[in-house]
């Protein structure tokens, strides 16, 4: 069986989702390789909370291996390299030192775009400064390997166990919207007070709330929790996979959905639900991915960086449209 080693320099949660469509582009254009992920110093949500998910993908993981670019050391003190040779190796950072340590290991094709891409097998196309969208260069990559059309309605496949646990959490009689109101970065949050008119508005048009929060979230969580009692918080539910993994499983359920520029935002792009994202002060293009299921609004169409520049009424009539 051939194989195809992917490096890269560790993935925490938002990096990890975004990147998921790329595993699935390696495993859909190579179905028959076995793959390979490795991190340098960093590690991987692959490893963690994403494993049920990306090990559909994925085949192996080498985490921290602390690559030496010098040949009179061992490539890894922690794993045996000497001894391995991949069918391909592709690199998607651009380090120099740590492409060169990467070279060391033995293969038939190298693709890397570092250092413009003098240490690659097949010649990197130019980069287009003008697009947006990060992961296209990771795409270019892998075009060098077996050429395909991405598909702009990737859905990650989700666990079925997780699908029937969820079945017990979400009653088949009723509608559901989906609410992530928090984020990393406070100049990315939408007032708080927003997000509990919207959701009102639509508790009064019959559809259930459904609330997912980050670890910095709980200030956030116990004032919905004082409004929405009746509401539904999933990760609450369920034990026995990661939050992360219950709310893109929670897609599934889901009519639509409505969050700040996250980490959950990224877990809620999966195109099982329209997913409206809304964006200050930050550009909406650099890691939204092109789907007809995500509809961005963004605080400069309405003369500001400040989110809250955002009216209710145009999120409710962009949702309403959205659910019709």
């Amino acid at each position: 069986m051939k194989s195809i080693l992917v490096f890269s320099n560790g993935e925490k949660i938002g990096d990890g989702l975004i990147k998921l469509p790329f595993l699935y582009e390696i495993k859909k254009r190579l179905p028959d390789i076995k793959i390979y992920w490795m991190t340098n110093k960093g590690k991987t949500v692959y490893n963690d909370r994403l494993k049920n998910i990306a090990f559909q993908y994925i085949d192996e993981i080498f985490e921290q291996v602390n690559l030496q670019p010098f040949f009179w050391k061992k490539i890894s003190n922690k794993y045996e390299f000497e001894n391995m040779k991949f069918d391909y190796i592709l690199d998607t950072q651009r380090v120099v030192l740590r492409t060169i340590a990467l070279k060391r290991i033995k293969n038939n094709i190298f693709i890397s775009s570092s250092a413009a891409g003098i240490f690659s097998s097949h010649k990197i196309p130019k980069r287009n400064e003008t697009r947006k969208y990060y992961l296209e260069d990771l795409f270019n990559l892998l075009d060098l390997i077996k050429p395909g059309k991405i598909e702009s309605d990737f859905k990650i496949q989700i666990p079925t166990k997780l699908i029937q646990e969820l079945d017990s959490v979400f009653n088949k009689s009723y509608k559901y919207i989906g609410y992530a109101p928090g984020a990393g970065e406070k100049d990315k949050i939408w007032n708080i007070e927003k997000f509990i008119e919207v959701a009102k508005y639509f508790e009064n048009q019959n559809y259930k709330s459904v609330f997912f929060f980050g670890p910095e979230d709980i200030a956030l969580q116990n004032k919905v929790k004082n409004s929405f009692q009746d509401a539904l918080y999933p990760e609450e539910k369920i034990d026995d996979f990661s939050g992360p993994e219950i709310v893109i499983a929670s897609t599934q359920f889901l009519s639509c959905s409505l969050s700040n520029d996250s980490g959950v935002s990224h877990m809620l792009s999966t195109n099982n639900c329209p997913l409206i994202k809304l964006f200050g002060p930050k550009d909406s293009k650099k890691f939204t991915p092109s789907s007809p299921m995500i509809h961005t609004i963004n605080s400069y169409d309405f003369g500001s960086k400040d989110i809250n520049f955002i009216p209710v009424e145009n999120v409710i009539e962009i949702m309403k449209k959205k659910l019709s």
